[in-house]
C-alpha cells in the first residue's frame, strides 16, 4: 500500500476510534455483514466480537441466518477464536460470497500494517482464500533521521499465485504455489517470509 493511502484514512481512523462505544447497540457486535457464504440461495451471517476474557477478535459465522434480528440463543455455526490482536477496521462481503476481514497495527501511525483476510466456503469449509499485508515502518536512528521500510504482499489462496512488493515497486511473483488454507487452523504464522519486513 502506496503511503498516500495511509494519509486518506488517517481522518476516518481518527473519526472511528473517536467514536463513542455508547453509540453502538449494546447487544449487536460492532462488525456485522449478511452475504451468502455457502451459496445456498439463504443470507449467512458473519460478526466480530472480543473475547471477554482476551479482548482478542473472534469470528462468528451463523449459516442461513442472515434475516432480520439474530436470536441472542442461537450458537455460531463456525467460531475463529483469536482471529487476529489486531484491530478490525471492516467487515464486509465481497459480493461472490466471500467474506473480507481488515484489521490494522498503529492504524496510520509512524509504525503501522494493515491485513486483509479474505475467507470462503467451500465444499462444506470455512477457508483462508486469501491475505494481503501492507507496512509503513518507521525506525527513528541514532542520528535523529528516520528509515522507513514500505511494502506489501498479496496472495491468492484459491489460484496459488502471490506477489510482494519493496518500497513503492511493482509487486514481483513469490516463489512456490499456495493452497487454500482451513481457516479453524489459520494463525498469522502461516503468511509467507515475503510478508514479514
Amino acid at each position: 500500500m502506496k503511503a498516500a493511502f495511509h494519509l486518506a484514512t488517517l481522518p476516518w481512523i481518527a473519526a472511528l476510534a473517536a467514536a463513542p462505544l455508547a453509540a453502538r447497540a449494546q447487544d449487536e457486535p460492532p462488525f456485522e455483514v449478511t452475504l451468502d457464504m455457502d451459496s445456498d440461495g439463504r443470507m449467512d451471517r458473519a460478526a466480530i466480537a472480543a473475547d471477554p476474557d482476551s479482548g482478542l477478535a473472534d469470528l462468528l459465522i451463523y449459516l442461513a441466518a442472515g434475516e432480520g434480528k439474530l436470536d441472542p440463543a442461537r450458537k455460531p455455526d463456525f467460531v475463529k477464536k483469536a482471529l487476529t490482536e489486531d484491530r478490525i477496521l471492516g467487515l464486509e462481503s465481497s459480493g461472490k460470497g466471500s467474506l473480507v476481514i481488515t484489521s490494522c497495527f498503529g492504524c496510520g501511525a509512524s509504525k503501522s500494517t494493515e491485513e486483509t483476510l479474505t475467507v470462503v466456503y467451500r465444499r462444506g469449509k470455512f477457508l483462508v482464500g486469501g491475505y494481503s499485508r501492507s507496512w509503513d515502518w518507521g525506525e527513528q536512528e541514532a542520528d535523529g533521521t528516520v528509515e522507513t521500510t514500505l511494502g506489501g504482499c498479496d496472495i491468492n489462496y484459491l489460484t496459488g499465485k502471490a506477489t510482494v512488493s519493496k518500497d513503492l515497486e511493482a509487486g514481483r511473483p513469490i516463489k512456490g504455489k499456495f493452497k487454500p488454507v482451513p481457516l479453524k487452523d489459520w494463525s498469522y504464522e502461516k503468511r509467507p517470509n515475503a510478508c514479514e519486513f
